[in-house]
């Protein structure tokens, strides 16, 4: 009876650790206000979130990860790095954490005489047949691809996704592009945060980068991220054999090519 009672305690202990809630609110440092869509996660664990339109997020990590670091980043802001565990006590004592605003380089615009010439890169499928669409249900699951240039520097022009499904929720997407490192994607090369809302009818996301200035000197990969809950599903168009897609579940998470399809995204560059 004695042993019995002890199991009990140390089941009744170990229900107790199964995962630590962390809640916050993420603010301007010097100006006090709210900062939406800001990724919060544990570093290459696949284990994280994104802050709503008013700043507040709720992050459930699971027991065994208190020494792993929590990154908080987005841009504009330096990024803060923290252990879980200091994390839960921190948030605990003060949930309001404010973020301390970066400069961000501004790249430069190329000036030349020479007639600009433009290249549509990507699968241009818009199949409705075959379709892929998000990886997880997590807020910040990333889905994109490598797109190769023609030629170097190329500026960005125009983002187009193909979509598969009808009825679309009208949820928040951010458009990414990074630089290219050793087949996986590494720094974001834009320098403001492009929001875009899937169309509810329509069969294409298309985007206007010029007003962003993005200038590219190699490949770029290129993804969507999911920012907002929505009830049903968004698909995206697909093509067999073609480019593969790769995805992340959350964010700071770690990158995996995730089948032989490929996403139906094409990138318009202009280049001299």
């Amino acid at each position: 009876m004695k042993h019995l009672f002890t199991l009990c305690l140390l089941l009744i202990a170990a229900t107790g650790v199964t995962a630590q809630t962390l809640k916050g609110t993420l603010k301007d440092a010097d100006t006090g206000e709210a900062l939406p869509y800001v990724n919060i996660g544990v570093l290459n664990k696949n284990i994280g979130t994104v802050s709503g339109d008013d700043g507040s997020f709720t992050l459930t990590v699971p027991t065994g990860h208190s020494a792993d670091t929590l990154r908080i980043s987005t841009l504009g802001y330096a990024n803060r790095d923290i252990t879980v565990a200091s994390a839960e006590k921190q948030f605990a004592a003060n949930p309001v954490i404010k973020l301390t605003p970066q400069a961000i380089q501004l790249q430069q615009v190329v000036v030349s005489n020479k007639t600009p010439k433009e290249k549509v890169l990507g699968n241009k499928t818009d199949s409705k047949n075959v379709s892929v669409g998000f990886t997880s249900n997590v807020l910040g699951n990333e889905i994109g691809m490598i797109m190769k240039l023609k030629k170097s520097p190329s500026q960005l022009k125009t983002f187009t996704a193909s979509l598969a499904s009808d009825n679309n929720p009208k949820a928040k997407l951010r458009l990414n592009f990074y630089t290219v490192k050793k087949g996986r994607p590494d720094a974001l090369i834009n320098t403001q945060n492009i929001i875009v809302t899937a169309p509810a009818t329509g069969s294409k996301i298309v985007v206007d980068l010029l007003p962003y200035n993005i200038m590219a000197e190699d490949d770029v990969f290129v993804s969507l991220e999911w920012l907002e809950s929505f009830p049903q599903g968004l698909k995206f168009s697909a093509a067999l054999l073609a480019t593969p897609m790769m995805a992340r579940s959350t964010s700071q998470g770690t990158w995996e090519k995730i089948s032989m399809a490929g996403i139906g995204y094409t990138l318009t560059t202009i280049y001299w």
